[in-house]
């Protein structure tokens, strides 16, 4: 496949990314936080939810765990869906649906019944994630896809959603006769409902199909395009593109460890800062732990910033996101040897920004010259080993918790996984190294 290259010294060029940017990228920004909102708010309503359904930490990792059930079965077909009724259609089915499903936690009164609606939000978003990095690959070139991966999934949903999360919980708690934990999931379920309404308008799935670009635009983000907008492969030939494809299956399962820690922070860090805080013999308010939860957001994306920034910058992938993994392992290490609160904070700074600074650089490697539909595959099976990873670190965690008292051996075993990706990373680098020289 020849591609036109980009120069960022190109005026036309520039400009031309400008707008595409500043279209797209605010409503997948929106888009990417209301999914992630609704994805771990479950972790902030713990806070009084687990109480009032009689649930235990063994439980609510489960529960948090089954959403990706349907996710994973339902990976690749989402991704072929996208591919073929177009990002407009598809990810407004998904942003509807899964808004609808949210609002209905809101109404569940046993634990049974929370672990059933979290299977159906699972199979409602299936797709939107690995939706989202095609569409990226379809819209903007290599030298520049990092940085909008990054704005795309600023942690918003924790730097604002956890704050906002438990301000509902406490002081909307009553209202209507419902505890609080209920009305922020009628609330945030709400959101991404709106969103889908202003994307089913606002959302171009193509540049092709984009009347607010002038023909020569749209025929120069066509020539830089690393993913093709047509179906070059079948299904099957796609697949077997994939398993074919040693360094990618590598990269995979990296990701899957990666994520083991990336969820599990997201889920966990509430309940984290909540029983660091009564061991040092400190009761803070549910506002005042959404508020520290987060602080680690606020710094890891300034840092994973300049760090994506450097990745474009130097097309490099592999160390950036190898360093990032080993930075969240050090984080780790920090909380499980940290005795203060700044310690703590440090801790889940430095490990949040390991994962973004880690996650980020990979997820520019699986697409490379691939068609859309074996980009889409490619995508969606990565995603899914992904998912695996995410599904099982809140079980072993919760696990953990309950066997041990703490959140420590939960921490350390995220640890080693953060190190296993690292090297992984390494050697998948250093198996397309070996092709590229043997060529």
């Amino acid at each position: 496949m020849t591609m036109a290259s980009y120069d960022p010294e190109n005026e036309f060029q520039r400009a031309t990314l400008r707008k595409v940017m500043w279209r797209v990228i605010p409503l997948l920004t929106l888009m990417y936080t209301a999914a992630y909102l609704d994805r771990i708010n479950i972790g902030t309503a713990a806070l009084t939810m687990n109480k009032d359904l009689g649930i235990s930490q063994a439980v609510f990792g489960l529960a948090a765990s089954l959403f990706l059930l349907g996710y994973f079965f339902l990976e690749i077909p989402s991704n072929l869906a996208f591919v073929k009724y177009g990002a407009r259609v598809w990810l407004t089915r998904i942003m509807i649906t899964w808004g609808i499903i949210s609002s209905l936690t809101a109404f569940v009164q046993t634990p049974n019944q929370l672990i059933a609606v979290r299977i159906a939000l699972g199979i409602a978003e299936a797709g939107f994630f690995p939706g989202l990095i095609l569409y990226l690959a379809l819209w903007f070139p290599k030298e520049v896809r990092a940085r909008m991966f990054f704005f795309t999934t600023l942690p918003l949903a924790v730097i604002l959603g956890a704050p906002a999360s438990t301000a509902i919980i406490q002081y909307t708690d009553g209202w209507f006769g419902m505890a609080g934990w209920r009305i922020m999931f009628l609330f945030e379920g709400a959101l991404p409902i709106l969103l889908g309404c202003f994307s089913a308008r606002y959302l171009t799935s193509l540049p092709a199909d984009a009347t607010w670009l002038n023909p020569e635009q749209k025929a120069w983000l066509a020539s830089i395009a690393e993913v093709s907008g047509g179906v070059k492969h079948s299904v099957g030939e796609s697949l077997r593109i994939l398993f074919k494809n040693r360094s990618l299956l590598i990269y995979a399962l990296a990701y899957g460890f990666l994520q083991m820690g990336f969820y599990a922070q997201l889920i966990f860090t509430p309940q984290i800062i909540s029983s660091f805080s009564r061991t040092v013999g400190v009761t803070l308010s549910a506002s005042q732990i959404g508020l520290l939860t987060s602080v680690p957001s606020i710094f890891a994306a300034l840092v994973s910033y300049f760090w994506v920034r450097h990745s474009d910058k130097t097309n490099e992938r592999v160390w950036h996101a190898a360093i990032g993994a080993l930075f969240g392992a050090a984080g780790i290490a920090i909380c499980l040897t940290s005795s203060g609160v700044f310690g703590l904070m440090g801790g889940l700074t430095l490990l949040q920004s390991g994962l973004l600074c880690g996650l980020i650089p990979l997820w520019q490697l699986p697409t490379r010259g691939l068609s859309s539909s074996a980009a889409a595959i490619a995508i969606a099976s990565v995603n899914s080993v992904g998912i695996l990873g995410s599904f099982t670190s809140p079980i072993i965690i919760g696990w953990l918790k309950e066997r041990t008292g703490s959140y420590d051996a939960g921490l350390g075993f995220i640890a080693v996984m953060l190190i296993l990706a690292a090297a992984l990373i390494i050697f998948a680098g250093a198996v397309i190294e070996r092709k590229t020289h043997a060529r």
